[in-house]
């Protein structure tokens, strides 16, 4: 049963990849004619479809859900947050055409909070490590802060190294176009970058990335010791700048969406800088947790939290 699932894997990944393409193109397409509060409406009735077909994958996710969120014990509400899970991962697609197509009315009706948070990291006067999970509008969110005078540079997984590339690279095409730093507009993801990034973090520029990705820096996260990526604790010690935890959240409307900055997570580069960088990504992922109870139907990354314990566990028992 196992090599049957495994020879399966790949077929089912292309699958899927060349529905989201399909769906992101046609979705393009037809962005010219309907609203896009039409295709919010039907997208997060796609999210519940996909949910009461896969009932075992139902089960599961309500699991997790209940697992991490162990405060909400109505059964309605883990599946009403199961079912925005589900949606959430095609909504970026309506957030960059909304964004392109209806640009000037996104950015009025923006509604952004804590902008005092922010004031406080850019006064350090060393670039910000802009930080947040994968949540809500991720996919613009820099072009949104490009637009408000902001820009940074976001680090991204190069799209041959993710489950569907072809997908991830229509994604960030057209994502790039609405908004970025000009003068570096991304930073793919490797062990090469990271001279860059201190640079570019050095002459007082920004960077962007979620913390929400496979690593070895155990850290709890939602109750649980969990295996996530530390580079930007490591980032933040060797060049002073400031982390500032932030999202972009979704409201009722296509227009209605929250741009949210938390406060800012400062490191001491005078300390030892392992339990440094252990402290400040505790900081970081006590506040992405905030961030996603705040819109948990919003959070992309749910069906990776098991994994990320798993891995924390297995890491814990190898240096016991």
């Amino acid at each position: 049963m196992a090599e049957k699932s495994t020879e399966r894997s790949p077929l089912f990944l292309k699958t899927v990849e060349w529905s989201m393409t399909a769906l992101f193109h046609l979705t393009r397409l037809l962005f010219y004619i309907f609203p896009p509060g039409l295709f919010y409406a039907l997208f997060r009735a796609m999210g519940a479809t996909l949910l009461y077909l896969r009932p075992g994958m139902r089960r599961r996710l309500e699991a997790k859900i209940s697992e991490a969120l162990p405060e909400i014990t109505d059964r309605r509400e883990i599946t009403r947050i199961a079912r925005q899970a589900c949606a959430s991962v095609f909504m970026p697609i309506l957030d960059i055409f909304t964004l392109g197509r209806h640009g000037e009315r996104y950015m009025r009706e923006l509604r952004i909070e804590g902008r005092e948070n922010l004031a406080r990291a850019e006064e350090a006067g060393k670039g910000i490590i802009f930080i947040g999970p994968h949540i809500g509008g991720v996919a613009v969110v820099h072009a949104v802060m490009a637009r408000l005078g902001k820009p940074y540079t976001p680090i991204m997984y190069r799209p041959e190294d993710t489950a569907v590339p072809r997908y991830v690279e229509h994604l960030a095409f057209y994502a790039g176009f609405l908004g970025c730093d000009l003068e570096e507009p991304v930073f793919l993801a490797g062990k090469d970058i990271i001279p860059k990034v201190r640079e570019h973090l050095s002459r007082g520029k920004c960077i962007g990335l979620t913390f929400d990705v496979p690593g070895t820096g155990v850290v709890e996260f939602f109750g649980r010791p969990a295996a996530l990526a530390a580079g930007a604790g490591y980032f933040a010690y060797d060049t002073g700048a400031p982390i500032q935890p932030f999202c972009l959240l979704r409201g009722k409307g296509a227009f209605d969406n929250r741009l949210i900055f938390l406060p800012p997570i400062f490191c001491d580069t005078s300390a030892d800088k392992k339990s440094e960088v252990a402290r400040v990504m505790r900081e970081v992922v006590k506040a992405g947790e905030r961030t996603i109870r705040m819109a948990p139907g919003q959070w992309m990354s749910w069906f990776g939290l098991w994994a990320w314990w798993d891995q924390a566990r297995e890491i814990m028992e190898k240096g016991a």
